[in-house]
Parts: structure tokens; sequence; C-alpha cells
């Protein structure tokens, strides 16, 4: 499986447990940073979108997760804060006066989706996946740059109906409208984090995966892994989730992780952390 997703810049978006409870983890709201990132990145929603932190290029946030209207949008706080901004919000509100007051929808983020998959015809369908834009193309991309705000700093949003994997017969998510609206998944930092760490002696990376809008997933009655397991469209997708958790194969963080075995673990609705998938 190639793991060669094209990264975006540290300017733009800033473990293997059975089972844990974390503590920066809210039943509602976008979250916040990881440690060490810097607030700048476009990965807190910001005042547009009304997540945590601020708005692209002055969210961030101290880690905790900012409180979002809408119930149906939980999701892991980050670890330390930024010096960029002040600590998250109480409920209705940004991080520190930088972010929004109105919740982040589900049918916001598909009609974003769908617009940008629509405009953006080219290249056999791959302009569509905003994962793999280079740092230039999302800096002259708004539209982009909003999808990419859907999760939190340190993280990409997968998204099935924009979403692509790559090596050998590059294709892409299979059967979308089984799956969920997007999933959050952590991508390479150094230091390492709670939701994302690599461990070089076993050449393992173990990256946190969120359903962004739980309420809408298809599983969400589902047990344990299953909230996702059992509702990817097609079993190959999982492919696309363990790439991301490796994007640009680290090398943005500093890491070369290309090699490495990767533990992806699932951040339930409630804030319990439980293994997902092994991809060798």
């Amino acid at each position: 499986m190639k793991k060669s997703i094209a990264f975006v810049s540290a300017a733009l978006v800033s473990v293997l447990s059975c089972q844990r409870d974390d503590a920066g983890i809210e039943n509602v709201g976008v979250p916040g940073g990881s440690g060490g990132s810097s607030g700048s990145s476009i990965g807190a929603t910001g005042g547009a979108t009304g997540g945590a932190g601020g708005s692209v290029g002055s969210g961030g946030g101290s880690g905790d997760a900012a409180v979002a209207a809408d119930a149906s949008e939980p999701a892991p706080g980050g670890a330390a804060g930024s010096s960029d901004a002040g600590s998250g919000g109480s409920a209705g509100t940004g991080g520190s006066g930088t972010g929004g007051s109105t919740a982040l929808t589900a049918s916001q983020v598909r009609a974003w989706a769908e617009a940008y998959k629509a405009a953006h015809p080219g290249n056999g369908g791959k302009d569509w996946d905003v994962n793999a834009k280079t740092p230039a193309q999302i800096a002259a991309d708004p539209a982009a740059q909003q999808l990419l705000s859907v999760c939190g700093a340190d993280q990409r949003p997968v998204i099935p109906i924009l979403a692509w994997e790559y090596g050998g017969s590059d294709h892409q998510w299979t059967n979308p409208a089984a799956a969920a609206l997007v999933y959050c998944v952590y991508i390479p930092v150094k230091p390492s984090t709670a939701h994302w760490r690599y461990d070089a002696a076993m050449d393992r990376v173990t990256a946190d995966v969120y359903v962004r809008f739980p309420e809408q997933n298809p599983c969400k009655d589902r047990p344990g892994k299953d909230q996702v397991m059992a509702c990817l469209g097609h079993p190959s997708n999982i492919e696309i989730l363990v790439d991301t958790a490796s994007l640009d194969d680290g090398a943005r963080a500093g890491l070369s992780v290309g090699s490495a075995s990767t533990q992806l673990q699932l951040v339930e609705p409630g804030g319990m952390t439980i293994p997902l998938y092994l991809g060798l």
C-alpha cells in the first residue's frame, strides 16, 4: 500500500490500548489542538464554521474542546494547547472569542463536499481529494480550506464522497453512501501526543480516528469498532484511513513512517478509545 498522500503545510493544519477514558474528550464540540502544535492550523474550525479555536490562520486553543451547539458533533480535545490562543470556549462559543457561535452541521459539510466534487472533475476525479492537495494548492483554494477545517488541529477529514486510495490501481472510496459522512484522522506530529504517536522500535504508528457527526453514522448503534468497520462501504476503504494516519509518510513532521504498521484507534462518542484496525 502506497502511503504518499500529498501533505498540507503546518501553517495550514497544525494509543495500542484497549480501553481508556480520554479527559480531553467532550460529548460535543470540535477537537482542540494537540500538544505543541501551532494555533494557526486550519484544522481547528474557525469563525465561519463555529468550531473550536479561531478562524483559519488564527485558530488553535488550549486544547480543551470547544463546545458546539449541536450534540451530534462529538470529538476529542487535544493535549497541551498552543500559544496563539486562549482556552476553548464555553458552550456555544469558539475558543477565546475567535471562533463563531454557530455549530457546524452535517448538512453544511455534505453541501460543501458535493459542491467541491462538482467543481473539481479533473484528473479523473482525483482533483476533488482535498487531502491530496499540495500546500500551494490549498493556500489558493478557500473551498479546500473550508473542508479541511471540518476536523481539528493535527487531523485530516476523510470524506468518503471525496476520498481516494493511491497505490496499485488508484480508486475512489468504494460505495461512500454506505459510510459515515466524515472520519477525522490524526496525522503525524513530533513529538508524539495522546492522539498520534510513532514507536520507532516497533516501527508502528498509533493514531486516533473518530466519526465527526456520529448521529449521522449509519452504524451508530453498532458496538465497538463496528461503528466504523461495519459501515465502510467496502473493506478496502479502511486503507484510506490508514494512509491518512501516515500522511506524506510523516515527512512534514520530520518523520519517516512509510513502512510502519498502523494501529488505528476509534474514539467513541462517549470518549472511550478502543482498537479499531491494525494495518501491517
